[in-house]
C-alpha cells in the first residue's frame, strides 16, 4: 500500500474500487470470497503487485476484510454497493473517512484543496522530505479530490433507522456511528457530539439533564 510519511492510503480512488468490487459480488453472489475467485473474475494474478493494492483499497476503505484467503464484504461494503441512495451516500462518507490521510486533508482542506497545499500537508503533517513530498504530491492530490467528492462532513456518521408504527409515528432510532462522532436524531430534535471531547459530552448531558427538569415542571404545572 503507497505511504506519504506516517500515512498509508489506498492505490485506487473509491469509484475504481467500488466498482471492481461490485463486478466481483455480482458474479460470486457471496459475501466471504475465495481470494483466487476474486482474481478471476478479474482476470489478475493473485500473487501479482496490482491486485494485492486493489485488495488492500478495498480493505483501507473499510469495504471489505482478508484473512484466511479470503475477501469478506463489510456492512460498509453492502451499502454502498446495494443501499438506497442515501445508505450509498453515508457508507461512501464512512469509507472516505476511513483513511486517515483523507480525513486529515479534508479537516484541514475541505475539498477544494491545492497542489501545493498538500504538499505543505506532506511535509509539516506527514513528515515527508520535501524531495519526496514534490514527487508524491500529484498522486494524493489526484486521488483524493476523487474520494473527497464523497465526504460530506468529517463528522457524519452511517445511521441505522427504525420505524415503529404503533400508534407512534415514525421514529428515528439512536444511529449506530462508524468512528466519528455521536449523532441522535428524534422527532425533529438533532444533537451530534464530537468524539473524545468530554466538555461536550458534560455540556450535553448538563443540557439534557435541564430540558428534562423544564419539561416535568411544566407537566406538573398542567396537571
Amino acid at each position: 500500500m503507497p505511504k506519504a510519511g506516517k500515512y498509508e492510503y489506498p492505490f485506487f480512488d473509491l469509484n475504481s474500487t467500488t466498482d471492481k468490487l461490485k463486478k466481483i459480488h455480482e458474479a460470486l453472489r457471496e459475501n466471504e470470497m475465495e481470494r483466487g475467485a476474486v482474481a478471476d473474475i478479474l482476470g489478475m494474478s493473485i500473487s501479482g503487485g496490482g491486485f494485492a493494492y486493489l485488495v488492500s483499497s478495498m480493505e483501507k476503505y473499510g469495504l471489505v476484510k482478508t484473512g484466511s484467503g479470503k475477501v469478506t464484504l463489510t456492512d460498509i461494503g453492502k451499502l454502498a454497493l446495494y443501499g438506497n441512495d442515501a445508505e450509498k451516500k453515508q457508507a461512501l462518507n464512512a469509507a472516505a473517512l476511513n483513511v486517515e490521510l483523507f480525513k486529515e486533508l479534508y479537516s484541514q482542506y475541505g475539498k477544494n484543496v491545492t497542489g501545493e497545499q498538500i504538499k505543505a500537508f506532506l511535509r509539516q503533517k506527514a513528515f515527508v522530505d520535501i524531495v519526496k513530498a514534490q514527487k508524491l504530491a500529484p498522486s494524493v492530490d489526484k486521488i483524493y479530490k476523487n474520494v473527497a467528492n464523497y465526504i460530506t462532513s468529517a463528522d457524519t456518521p452511517l445511521e441505522s433507522q427504525k420505524s415503529e408504527s404503533e400508534g407512534k409515528g415514525r421514529r428515528e432510532e439512536m444511529p449506530i456511528t462508524i468512528g466519528q462522532s455521536l449523532e441522535i436524531k428524534y422527532r425533529g430534535v438533532h444533537i451530534q457530539i464530537p468524539p473524545d471531547d468530554i466538555e461536550a459530552i458534560e455540556f450535553a448531558e448538563k443540557a439534557l439533564a435541564f430540558m428534562k427538569q423544564q419539561v416535568k415542571e411544566k407537566q406538573k404545572a398542567e396537571s
